[in-house]
């Protein structure tokens, strides 16, 4: 008989959707799988036609494209019972599944549910990236917020290496250190290059002649904002061609001089694999797709936001990509000089890339671990 696997994933943004798809796709050919998730992650597996129930769940609170930790805080304090309820609908959908173990990406409900329930969980997150690298983030951008993100996140990491049963943490790092719990894996791809079609017959399919760079903007809400000024300076780059995916800003395709801007691409990997370079906030799967597809990334971590923070600070230190760090409010021109600097520098961290030997094997080392 199948082992009954509930997987939990947090709803915020798509990347963790997006590498989520990739461990489902692994673990149902040797399990029975039930995906719990909410928001953003649910209409993502709705429009890619993947059974998932919805059990509510919070939105990133923010002012502008920045992340509002206090905000997060007072909202969680405005309404206590929204919590609770939350986890009521999530423990009376999984006890009627009936799973023999849980795995997570970063979705508390689920952590609890399988300590409480007395069942093997495992936990996808690059949070331990986050609070190993942590002091790699320049000291003008550990404002207040930040410091209270890292204090909650030690707590956290704690907690769940105290009642996890194994996290695992897709790493882009040259140097990782291993700890009894923590299972460092290759990076998370949806699909490997080699399972995307040759770069002539996508040029055919996509009706695309010209060199471009492919823009993600495409997540979370709090996400408006960049994509707004992105779409300002990019015209200034009259001599590049951009392709920009933006799941909240526009519900139609848009034509421009030297851009199309799509709502949502179901097959944004055919896009990666024929660009010149990736422009994204700088959350880890977007960078782990630009890695195993050797495509340089100049990465915009949201304000404030640790996580994202470091991953765009490890980025610029192994020569990746670029990072366009801001202190305060995003400005327009520092991330025109940005652009500008990352198209310039693109045959460098192309070449730093090709060194490295991401392959995209996580999900499928994640599932051989998972079910042995």
């Amino acid at each position: 008989m199948k082992k009954k696997i509930l997987m939990s994933i947090v709803g915020i943004g798509l990347g963790h959707a997006t590498r989520s798809e990739s461990v489902y796709n692994q673990l149902k050919r040797k399990a029975k799988v039930k995906i719990l998730t909410y928001h953003n992650s649910y209409n993502y597996f709705k429009k890619l036609k993947i059974p998932a129930s919805d059990f509510g769940g919070y939105a990133y609170k923010g002012r502008g494209y920045s992340f509002d930790v206090m905000l997060q805080i007072n909202d969680f304090l405005r309404n206590p019972t929204k919590l609770n309820k939350d986890y009521k609908k999530f423990r009376d959908i999984a006890d009627k599944f009936k799973p023999d173990m849980v795995f997570t990406d970063s979705e508390p409900n689920g952590f609890f549910y399988a300590t409480r329930r007395n069942l093997p969980n495992f936990t996808l997150t690059n949070l331990i990236t986050t609070l190993t690298h942590y002091n790699i983030i320049p000291k003008k951008l550990k404002t207040h917020e930040v410091r209270i993100q890292h204090i909650l996140l030690k707590r956290l990491i704690k907690f769940m290496l105290k009642n996890g049963d194994r996290l695992f943490v897709p790493s882009f790092e040259k140097k990782v250190t291993y700890e009894e719990k923590i299972k460092y894996t290759d990076l998370i791809v949806r699909k490997k290059p080699a399972e995307i079609p040759s770069e002539s017959k996508l040029r055919k399919k996509l009706k695309i002649d010209k060199e471009f760079y492919y823009v993600h903007v495409g997540g979370s809400e709090i996400e408006r904002e960049l994509f707004h000024i992105l779409e300002m300076i990019l015209p200034d780059f009259d001599d590049k061609f951009f392709i920009i995916s933006s799941n909240h800003a526009t519900k139609k395709v848009i034509k421009k001089d030297n851009m199309i801007i799509f709502p949502f691409i179901k097959n944004a990997l055919e896009y990666i694999k024929i660009s010149k370079g990736i422009i994204s906030p700088a959350g880890h799967s977007s960078i782990s797709e630009s890695l195993v597809y050797k495509k340089p990334i100049l990465t915009i971590p949201l304000r404030n936001h640790i996580e994202q923070i470091v991953n765009a600070a490890l980025v610029k230190r192994e020569g990746f990509g670029d990072a366009c760090f801001f202190e305060r409010k995003l400005s327009v021109n520092k991330l025109k000089d940005s652009v500008k600097s990352f198209i310039d520098n693109r045959d460098e961290f192309e070449n730093n890339i090709k060194k490295m030997r991401f392959r995209g094997e996580g999900a499928k080392q994640i599932t051989k671990e998972i079910l042995k």
